[in-house]
């Protein structure tokens, strides 16, 4: 089970949406305005069976407790996990081991390098041409 799973089978969607927004019961679900954009009529929906919601109005956005804790506090993916991990009360390992990320990176800079020298062989002078005329510099080329 990876981690977002993890989360989301801890944490109630509606347990976490209601800690930013005040919901009102309507049949299974939940209603609100949405708090993403200005609108007069409800049309958030918390749907707790199916652990997601869904603005229907004018954002039209959706999706799961994760999805909603980046949009609202404004975070990337990494540190959603990390703030609701915490609140889920589960301990995250550093799951990068130094070793692998270091023989990772030697190689993808040995890469870098054979794919620069083929560019710069006699060769593939045609290749370097057409980069030149599409308007990358030399500092572009060997970057990228």
């Amino acid at each position: 089970m990876s981690v977002a799973d993890d989360v989301k089978s801890r944490l109630d969607v509606l347990d976490v949406v209601s800690g930013y927004v005040a919901l009102q019961k309507s049949g299974r679900n939940y209603k609100a305005i949405c708090p993403f954009h200005n609108e007069k009529t409800p049309s958030f929906v918390v749907n707790p069976e199916r652990q997601s919601w869904r603005c229907f109005g004018a954002c039209a956005t959706g999706g799961d407790v994760i999805s909603f804790v980046m949009q609202w506090e404004k975070l990337d993916f990494g540190e959603a996990i990390r703030m609701l991990a915490d609140r889920a009360g589960i301990v995250l390992s550093n799951r990068g081991d130094s070793s692998k990320v270091d023989a990772v990176f030697r190689a993808n800079q040995v890469a870098a390098t054979f794919f620069q020298d083929v560019l710069d062989s006699d060769e593939n002078r045609e290749a370097t041409r057409y980069l030149i005329e599409r308007g990358l510099d030399d500092h572009t080329i060997r970057a990228f």
